[in-house]
């Protein structure tokens, strides 16, 4: 996690704590946003993040790679899927179509310098506090003005104070360990650092969505012998939106180390109540029965989100994710915008980095008018003409023919 800027290159610098907006986090929806911010020319912002440049990414187990494929169409007016700005090719500048996370690091990172992002690593925002005249469910974007600052406090006690908040925290270094009683004995996928490193022949993983089996691929192919545990009928395999199946990448490696190898069992049913830590190893209960390994299960049931210093500012939807208005703007405090993979609208899910870019743009635009302003119609357009302004969700999910 001791990234540092190369000493040839400093970055774009704030040198006060009063900010047009500030971006939190430093992953692919906070440099995407800096960088559309930039393009707008929607005032002065600062990107601040507790570690570094794609600290997540940093973290991901050794092994793991996106599972959006990465392909250098960008020369011909298709953007990769992976990129979070314009003109840029993931696949060109790594040479990876499935990148790991210290490779897409590197391209966040790579990003960010040749923007000259105004980036602060080392900032741990601990709490938010609304401006005094936040309150006004659903309020159209309008000029900042006095009494419309957000105050940010820094785990140091320093503080920053800005008209606008953009919460781009991510997920992935927010697990969720707490699903069923005994789920902290468990090792969630998101602590492991390399799956080859991992003691044992046998293993349990509670999960099977694209972590879960993500895990028992990697497992399977070291001759560890894998029960995989889920609650379904059957494996998430056939929905067309990629955010509710499992991805053409994981599913062809289901599949080779299905054929291959006879150390993989799948467990459809299997919905876990609990899991005990007990002398010898860990017993896992289901609802058809329980299991039992000497060694820690594999927890991948996913992740809660970093949004906690601003979960208060947000309304809720039924099904307990955030509500946004068209902006991706919080609907009970105006001025503060969520990006990345926590968006959703209606039954659309953002998770996927070419899904939640395509937002960049509606909450840049938005930024600029509460700024006062002009929105570059120029800018709109070349964002709109590279997959990266998606602001009529009606188009989304449409069913292929085949």
């Amino acid at each position: 996690m001791a990234w540092k800027w190369p000493a040839s290159f400093q970055p774009g610098r704030v040198n006060h704590t009063h900010i047009n907006t500030i971006v939190v986090g430093a992953g692919a929806a906070g440099v995407g946003l800096g960088v559309a911010l930039q393009d707008y020319k929607a005032g002065e912002f600062l990107i601040v993040d507790r570690h570094c440049i794609g600290a997540s990414f940093l973290r991901w187990p050794k092994e793991m790679r996106l599972i959006t494929p990465s392909f250098n169409t960008t020369p011909f007016g298709i953007l990769d899927l992976n990129a979070v700005m314009l003109h840029t090719s993931v696949a060109n500048f790594l040479g990876a179509e499935h990148p790991t996370g210290k490779q897409y690091a590197h391209y966040l990172q790579q990003a960010a310098i040749e923007c000259q992002l105004p980036v602060q690593a080392g900032i741990d925002i601990v709490q938010v506090e609304a401006p005094e005249k936040a309150g006004t469910r659903g309020r159209a974007p309008t000029p900042s003005g006095p009494g419309t600052t957000f105050r940010l406090t820094c785990r140091d006690g320093s503080v920053y104070t800005a008209d606008n908040v953009i919460w781009a925290a991510g997920e992935f270094q927010y697990p969720r360990t707490h699903s069923f009683p005994g789920a902290a004995h468990c090792l969630h996928n998101s602590q492991i650092a390399s799956f080859q490193e991992l003691p044992g022949r046998d293993r349990i993983v509670i999960g099977a969505f694209e972590s879960g089996v993500d895990a028992a691929v990697h497992l399977v192919r070291r001759g560890v012998h894998v029960t995989l545990l889920h609650g379904a009928e059957q494996l998430a395999t056939q929905e067309q939106d990629p955010s509710r199946s499992l991805s053409p990448f994981t599913r062809e490696r289901l599949a080779a180390v299905t054929a291959e190898r006879s150390n993989l069992r799948v467990l459809a049913n299997h919905r876990v109540t609990e899991v005990k830590r007990e002398r010898g190893g860990y017993t896992v209960c289901t609802v058809q029965g329980s299991f039992f390994s000497e060694h820690q299960p594999i927890l991948a049931t996913g992740f809660v989100g970093g949004v906690a210093p601003v979960k208060h500012l947000f309304a809720y939807r039924d099904d307990g994710n955030i509500l946004l208005n068209e902006h991706d703007e919080s609907t009970l405090t105006p001025g503060l915008f969520l990006a990345g993979p926590l968006v959703r609208h209606e039954h659309h899910i953002f998770c996927y980095i070419y899904k939640f870019r395509q937002r960049f743009a509606i909450v840049a635009e938005s930024v600029a008018r509460r700024l006062g302003l002009p929105v570059p119609d120029d800018v709109a357009a070349t964002y709109h003409a590279n997959q990266m302004r998606l602001e009529d969700l009606s188009c989304c999910g449409k069913e292929c023919v085949c």
